[in-house]
């Protein structure tokens, strides 16, 4: 066991060190941040240039426009355009008010923005509303029949989600369960099959098989790279608690984050569900016949073609579940929900649209599981007979020399 352990923190070491492993972590998040500056740097920029005067001798306009920051507030109309041509506003409104209404014209380069436009006509609407209600001369209960407003009460309740809001999040946490299983898969089937073929043939593994079963070297080499992965998942764990505590306290996000809250919260307990002990034990299992396809080439540049059949088979289930996603009740859904590879893309979609049991799904784990503890135990035998294998005759030929060296 002691080898075991050594095998796989060697292999965790000089994965966990290679700059590519670094460089996938952190290239979502430097995406995420330069678009977020270039987004607040382009807004800045809108906003600058949509800041417009008014000018106008009634106060009632002028000060409610000037607390949204669009605006800037002139006592007459050549000071505004003296802003206007030192390029301290985008343009200038004049509101002349007559007895009877109002007169607002704008002077600029360029047409109003859409929300500045909006948020104008919003103050001179209620103005004029105010010198018709004056002319029209209304007694005191026309007047305050004229001022009824609608009652409106809102009635909410954040911790829980109604049934059709739920079954949405169980359908939005397993397609998030199921597209991480299926890059999971893509990226560290990849990795695996590289490490094996690189090693493959050399006079180091000769040595390394004279001190230490073949079998408990494989154990350690799908170990150090499973954990390359649960490190992965936990630094992504550990971003997602940070920004979880930190939202809150975080002005122009807490708001948001409040009305999100609640569906965060029910994912997570989504999260921990039947779906996720399919993900964990199908990216398992793909991951030690990655291995064997590692094993199976002679060149380590072969190895992305040896994985090819593995890749092809997340497409079959994520193609699958999402063509079935509608029909899940079908006889090939049904079939394909307890077949090892395709049962974790497949029975956790059946048990959300509640085409399944908890006792089918419960057989079809089982299934899983004791198909990944037979081919653990198969490749193991196999693996020292592939891993030493130096003839280039052909993957399926090496496979087939292994599988006779084993009957020997």
């Amino acid at each position: 066991m002691n080898k075991t352990w050594l095998v796989a923190k060697e292999t965790y070491r000089r994965e966990v060190k290679n700059w590519s492993f670094l460089l996938m972590i952190f290239a979502p998040f430097l995406v995420l941040l330069i678009s977020f500056f270039f987004g607040m740097s382009s807004s800045s920029a809108f906003d600058s240039d949509t800041k417009v005067g008014i000018v106008s001798q009634n106060q009632s306009i002028v000060q409610p426009l000037k607390k949204t920051e669009d605006f800037d507030g002139y006592k007459n109309r050549a000071k505004a355009e003296k802003a206007y041509k030192d390029g301290d506003i985008s343009g200038y409104i004049v509101v002349k008010e007559t007895s009877t209404q109002l007169v607002a014209n704008y002077y600029g380069t360029e047409s109003l923005d859409n929300n500045v436009k909006t948020e104008l006509f919003r103050v001179l609407n209620t103005q004029q509303q105010a010198l018709n209600l004056k002319k029209a001369k209304l007694s005191e209960q026309q007047m305050q029949s004229l001022s009824q407003k609608v009652k409106f009460t809102e009635k909410t309740n954040d911790k829980k989600l109604n049934a059709s809001d739920e079954k949405n999040l169980k359908t939005a946490t397993f397609w998030i369960l199921i597209f991480v299983l299926y890059f999971l898969v893509q990226t560290y089937s990849t990795i695996m099959a590289q490490d094996i073929a690189s090693e493959k043939g050399t006079k180091i593994m000769e040595m390394i098989f004279s001190s230490m079963p073949g079998g408990n070297y494989f154990d350690g080499k799908v170990l150090g790279i499973f954990l390359e992965i649960l490190t992965q998942l936990l630094i992504y764990a550990v971003m997602f608690s940070g920004f979880y505590y930190m939202a809150p306290h975080i002005d122009g996000v807490k708001d948001t984050f409040a009305q999100i809250k609640p569906a965060i919260d029910q994912a997570l307990g989504q999260i921990i569900s039947w779906g996720l002990l399919f993900v964990v034990l199908g990216l398992i299992l793909y991951i030690v016949y990655a291995a064997v396809c590692g094993a199976i080439v002679t060149k380590a540049e072969d190895a992305n073609k040896a994985v090819q059949p593995l890749f092809y088979l997340t497409l079959l289930g994520l193609f699958s579940s999402m063509s079935l996603s509608n029909n899940p009740d079908g006889i090939f859904a049904m079939i394909m929900s307890y077949v090892p590879f395709l049962s974790s893309f497949l029975m956790p979609l059946r048990l959300i649209k509640g085409n399944a049991t908890g006792l089918e799904a419960a057989i079809s784990l089982i299934i899983l599981f004791v198909f990944l503890l037979g081919s653990i135990w198969w490749i193991k035998k196999i693996y020292p007979s592939l891993i030493l294998q130096t003839d280039d005759n052909g993957m399926w030929k090496n496979m087939k020399r292994a599988l006779q060296g084993i009957k020997e």
